[in-house]
């Protein structure tokens, strides 16, 4: 009996110190990670395809979307933004996205979803005007640039208040941040609203801002009226305090349909990896000279004729301003036209009237 009880207490104290060893064993397990190296930041990022402004290109190419698509498959991101002017108030295009991307993509209204002064078409086809995805490190926020003032600045110190410790990015169709093109009222062409009356919520909540509007009041790829030809830009980024603000949007989408792939991870909000879909096999890079509209005053490489070339460069001056006085004045000019032609018609009409009174008198 005395042997039992032995055996019993030796058998009880190993299963005890089996136990402790045990827990120990998980203790370290569980904490190995951070003792032996770095956490695998593959698992704490986010990838993310950021584009906008796709409706020329469309209305261009109406297979674009399945290249396109092609593309962003092969980056594999988690997610995919489509930041406004891109059809989305067509509910067959919001489906063309939803069926290759699932629940990953999400889209934010630009003014060309603007139908009838309001965006209700675009919130049926898409099923909201504004969204909100949470990650481990990061908060996207897809507003609604259209909007006026105060509902932007609800929607983001609503949104944000829970997660203050995170990073905060802000995407939406407007470049919200300049102040150079404005509209007089929500839901037109542009915003509405000075930066100084968003500044101090954008300042206390957010990191990074990214527009998905055309490139085009800047930047251009064939003809415009303002802002300098740039086929091979595909983003280009301001900073506005501590903010960096992203404009992302594409332009004619013509040799070159562009976008970005952005990884967000804790220490790094915003890397981004610059994307393009050639879209016309005539231009390809290096983009031939014949397709460039040459800066005033630039002369040819070389050239024994440059003195033609300074008289080619003052004419083709002339006629850019020309157009950019014709395009910018086209409706006072038409209606003026219009008042002129009347007048001359009347004129004309009495002269006749008078003419013909006389002789029939006679």
């Amino acid at each position: 009996m005395y042997y039992f009880v032995l055996i019993k207490r030796f058998c009880k104290a190993f299963v005890n110190l089996n136990k402790k060893f045990f827990i120990i064993v998980l203790f370290f397990i569980q904490l190995e990670p951070t003792l032996s190296g770095p956490l695998n930041s593959n698992k704490l990022e986010t990838k993310s395809v950021v584009i906008g402004h796709l409706y020329r290109i469309m209305r261009h190419d109406p297979n674009i979307l399945e290249i396109l698509f092609e593309k962003i498959k092969k980056i594999n991101p988690d997610f995919v933004f489509i930041l406004g002017d891109s059809e989305l108030q067509n509910s067959t295009v919001v489906t063309k996205w939803r069926a290759a991307f699932g629940n990953k993509v999400y889209f934010s209204p630009g003014n060309h979803e603007i139908t009838n002064g309001n965006l209700d078409k675009f919130s049926k086809s898409v099923g909201y005007t504004e969204k909100i995805i949470e990650t481990p490190n990061t908060l996207f926020l897809l507003g609604n640039s259209n909007s006026n003032a105060k509902k932007l600045i609800k929607f983001i110190e609503k949104s944000s208040k829970k997660s203050i410790n995170k990073s905060t990015i802000l995407l939406l169709h407007h470049r919200i941040w300049d102040d150079t093109l404005t509209s007089a009222k929500p839901f037109e062409h542009d915003k509405s609203y000075y930066l100084k009356e968003i500044f101090p919520t954008l300042d206390k909540y957010i990191d990074i801002i990214i527009a998905g509007n055309s490139k085009h009041q800047y930047f251009y790829d064939s003809f415009s009226l303002q802002g300098n030809q740039n086929m091979n830009n595909i983003f280009w980024v301001d900073r506005i305090g501590e903010i960096s603000a992203y404009s992302v949007g594409t332009g004619m989408g013509r040799p070159k349909l562009g976008f970005i792939e952005l990884i967000s991870n804790k220490d790094h909000p915003a890397i981004v990896i610059p994307h393009h879909v050639n879209t016309d096999k005539q231009i390809i890079d290096p983009i031939p000279i014949e397709f460039q509209k040459k800066a005033y005053g630039s002369i040819t490489p070389g050239s024994k004729n440059y003195l033609n070339e300074i008289l080619h460069n003052q004419v083709e001056f002339i006629k850019l301003n020309f157009r950019k006085f014709y395009y910018k004045r086209k409706k006072s000019l038409i209606r003026t036209s219009f008042y002129i032609l009347g007048f001359v018609s009347a004129f004309l009409f009495i002269k006749l009237r008078k003419i013909l009174m006389s002789k029939f008198i006679d």
